[in-house]
């Protein structure tokens, strides 16, 4: 799959369930996105043979990216709940290797050993379609719904709802 599509991904499986959640934060849902698209970020690639020796898209980089996250959230939690944060960022991580691995596949213990698991059950021919349909459902979910609620509660006569 494409990097969009990892990277928005997590965040409208975050975005639906937990709307309004008040341990994102500001720019949680950035960092959402950024940790769904960090194994491409931090290895490019442009091939399968790429991606099976990529050392970024292994379960070794994902628990160490995840130690780290976790690190940084109780150093800086302070009770702003970014614990949380840190599990749906190791998540959307873990997303990522789990949706390249019905793409085509991957090493799950790379780059220490060989694991591979996967196959093409997502078609190259389905990968911008995808991204287009993520893009789409961000733009629904951020912009098109809240803007349409917004409007609803501020016509007179209206009765506000949660």
């Amino acid at each position: 799959m494409d990097t969009v599509t990892h990277a928005l991904l997590p965040v409208i499986a975050v975005g639906l369930a937990a709307p309004r959640a008040r341990w994102l934060g500001r720019w949680g849902l950035l960092a959402i996105g950024v940790a769904g698209a960090l194994p491409d970020l931090l290895s490019p690639h442009l091939s399968l043979q790429a991606r099976m020796a990529s050392w970024s898209h292994g379960l070794p980089c994902w628990a160490l990216f995840s130690v780290l996250v976790l690190l940084l959230a109780v150093a800086a939690s302070r009770g702003r709940g970014s614990i949380r944060l840190a599990g749906a960022m190791s998540a959307a991580y873990l997303l990522h290797l789990v949706c390249d691995g019905i793409s085509g596949g991957v090493n799950f213990l790379g780059p220490v050993g060989d694991w591979y698991w996967g196959d093409y059950w997502v078609a190259p021919v389905w990968w911008v379609p995808l991204d287009v349909a993520c893009l789409l459902t961000c733009y629904f979910m951020f912009r098109v719904i809240p803007g349409w609620r917004a409007r609803q509660a501020a016509k007179p006569g209206a009765v506000a709802s949660s």
